[in-house]
């Protein structure tokens, strides 16, 4: 069983507007860190813009995946440093709030997962 902890607002990030470079506004929502039963720590930084989806005038995933990767190396690496050892860092771009572990079927969430690097975030 996973240990969690749910950071919201700590550190660098904070319930603020964050800009990708494509200049999609997101808003940070948390900060979730699990420590897998492996030992593993697994970091997940959750952002919502409702101008992602399905729907006519409404961003795909494709449209925004650079985006996602760039949360990851601009936010992503920020937050890990401050949490400590991560071994999997995702990123969870959502159109609304959602409760974590609650469904919501009206709800688009695109994630990235990535591992830290030197170099930055590289996509898995």
């Amino acid at each position: 069983m996973a240990a969690i902890a749910v950071v919201a607002g700590a550190g660098a990030l904070q319930a603020e507007e964050v800009v990708t470079p494509s200049g999609l506004s997101v808003e940070f929502l948390d900060r979730i860190v699990e420590t897998q039963a492996d030992g593993e720590t697994w970091l997940t930084l959750r952002f919502v813009t409702p101008r992602i989806g399905d729907d006519e005038g409404e961003l795909g995933y494709d449209q925004v995946a650079d985006d996602i990767d760039a949360l990851c190396d601009i936010e992503g690496v920020k937050a890990a440093t401050e949490t400590g050892k991560v071994d999997q860092l995702m990123i969870a771009l959502m159109d609304r709030a959602v409760q974590r572990g609650e469904h919501d079927p009206e709800a688009t969430m695109f994630i990235g997962a990535y591992l830290l690097t030197e170099g930055g975030c590289v996509w898995q």
